[in-house]
């Protein structure tokens, strides 16, 4: 038999096994930990999970993005400058970013559990506290950035859309998909941004283009690091409409190398 059948053959079994696991695995921390009781970050009993989906205690370590930051990005500004020198010199496609917290400590580590360790229902604490910064605007609709097909199958869901559903839930307003990634790109982490674009400069189309037309469009993502993945996006999406906003999880520091 042909060595790459087999070896497609062993990838999609692989592949099965780690759904069905993720399968399993969802079903036990949803009994362990329902949605909204629990605190995200130890798992200990909350009284308003609406209001504060974490405890006390946690709190104290969590790192909140509220100082100064981009009016734009909003990455954390140390002057007093309201706009950050790279949305100064690169072109941003959307208007503006709402982001509650730092990509740091526990934020970090739940984030990486979310998306790593198929702990799904801790999008619902991250929507509360992502929804608290957007309650003021009135968007037309929530969209996410998208994973290619082999990459969902991998993962078993998509962190950016998980997040979106939460957040439309939360703020009563409809979620659809206006992207597609038909390109698997490299791996983002050690790219500088210029490199990051460029890996995205293809990646993604847009369907329901009759959907985006003038619409005000919020773009939802995990964590912003550099804004390469959320601007690629906007890019798109900005042919149809220029009035499109970012929301994540946590803001990334970011140092050109």
């Amino acid at each position: 038999m042909n060595k790459k059948l087999i070896k497609n053959k062993k990838k999609k079994k692989n592949r099965k096994i780690k759904d069905i696991f993720n399968k399993i695995s969802y079903f036990f921390e949803k009994f362990l930990y329902p949605d909204d009781i629990k605190c995200i970050f130890c798992g200990k009993d909350i009284p308003n999970f609406y209001e504060k989906p974490y405890c006390n205690s946690c709190e104290k370590s969590v790192t909140f993005n509220k100082n100064h930051t981009c009016k734009i990005c909003a990455l954390p500004i140390k002057n007093e400058a309201q706009v950050c020198d790279f949305c100064q010199t690169q072109k941003r496609y959307f208007k503006k970013a709402f982001i509650p917290f730092l990509y740091q400590g526990k934020i970090r580590e739940s984030v990486l559990s979310f998306k790593f360790d198929n702990r799904r229902y801790l999008a619902k604490g991250f929507a509360v506290e992502m929804a608290k910064l957007l309650k003021c605007e009135n968007f037309d609709f929530i969209t996410f950035v998208p994973m290619t097909l082999n990459k969902l199958k991998e993962r078993g869901f998509n962190q950016a859309e998980k997040l979106a559903n939460e957040l439309s839930k939360i703020l009563h307003i409809p979620c659809f998909e206006t992207l597609k990634k038909n390109i698997e790109t490299k791996e983002q982490k050690n790219l500088t941004y210029m490199e990051r674009s460029k890996n995205l400069e293809k990646a993604f189309t847009v369907v329901n283009k009759d959907l985006v037309e003038n619409k005000k469009i919020l773009l939802v993502d995990d964590i912003v690091t550099t804004c390469a993945t959320v601007n690629a996006c906007a890019c798109k999406l900005s042919k149809y409409t220029n009035n499109i906003y970012v929301s994540a999880i946590a803001r990334n520091e970011y140092h050109e190398n």
